[in-house]
């Protein structure tokens, strides 16, 4: 059956720059991380658990295509997906709101700052971004 919004991401992601594809993916982790959240206030545990999945596996690609050789910020952003992914299994394991809570201010913020950066400085954004370009193509699907 044909879905016209996986067909619009995938045009999405596809024209993208390197740097829109991560606000893009910063997108799918807050949209999963809110899922969680209200699969959890309604007490639906396996509908909690995908989101959350869903949310760390965004967040996974994020951190895999990380190029650290960009120097000190790709590795802060490293220490910081670490912490991310450790609060959003903590939350999804104990099925409670603040862990994820705590993540969503963080993925808006890294978001908000991202979107900022692609639409301010769209032809420079990619050759200063921490991210490996070739790879993020593949982390593009997973939103």
């Amino acid at each position: 059956m044909y879905d016209p919004t996986v067909a619009y991401r995938s045009a999405q992601v596809a024209t993208s720059s390197p740097v829109g594809q991560v606000a893009l993916l910063y997108e799918g982790a807050i949209r999963f991380a809110t899922v969680h959240l209200a699969a959890i206030e309604r007490r639906d545990l396996e509908a909690a658990h995908n989101a959350s999945i869903r949310c760390q596996a965004i967040v996974s690609a994020l951190q895999e295509v990380l190029d650290l050789s960009a120097g000190p910020i790709a590795h802060k952003l490293d220490a910081l997906y670490d912490f991310i992914l450790q609060r959003l299994i903590a939350g999804n394991l104990a099925k409670k709101p603040a862990p994820t809570v705590e993540v969503l201010g963080l993925l808006r913020e890294l978001h908000e700052s991202w979107r900022t950066i692609s639409t301010t400085r769209p032809s420079t954004a990619g050759a200063q971004s921490p991210f490996a370009p070739a790879r993020l193509s593949f982390a593009g699907g997973a939103a």
